[in-house]
């Protein structure tokens, strides 16, 4: 586990990087998400189980990572699905493991993250199309 998160923390994907935050509860959060992608909890619920507000968890996702709770979120989910679809994995099994209820729910965000569908996506970066 902690291998993994080393790696997907220094690991960039495009313009893509999963910044892992030093506070040690939003480090609990983050490697909950990562050990389990499909996770539905609310923001709020997250927040109780911190022991903190949604404001103050908001906050210091921000501070520490530069980003909100949700933009983290999907980075890790573009990060996950770019591994599991560049290993041979379906769109629609990938979508359902992270979590989405279908799969064009996960291709609509991939699209607005990255620009492209995932198929096209990653055939881009097969041909060289997109760089690092």
């Amino acid at each position: 586990m902690t291998t993994l998160l080393d790696e997907l923390s220094d690991a960039p994907i495009g313009d893509l990087n999963l910044p892992m935050p030093r506070d040690r509860r939003l480090r609990r959060l983050a490697e909950t998400l990562i050990a389990e992608p499909n996770a539905k909890s609310s923001f709020a619920r997250w927040a109780d189980s911190l022991g903190m507000s949604e404001r103050s968890l908001s906050r210091l996702m921000v501070r520490e990572i530069g980003m909100s709770f949700g933009r983290w979120r999907h980075q890790l989910h573009i990060i996950l699905a770019l591994q599991r679809l560049a290993s041979g994995e379906s769109v629609k099994t990938v979508a359902l493991e992270l979590g989405y209820e279908n799969a064009s729910s996960f291709v609509n965000m991939f699209r607005k993250i990255l620009g492209q569908p995932p198929v096209r996506y990653l055939a881009s970066l097969r041909s060289g199309a997109i760089r690092s």
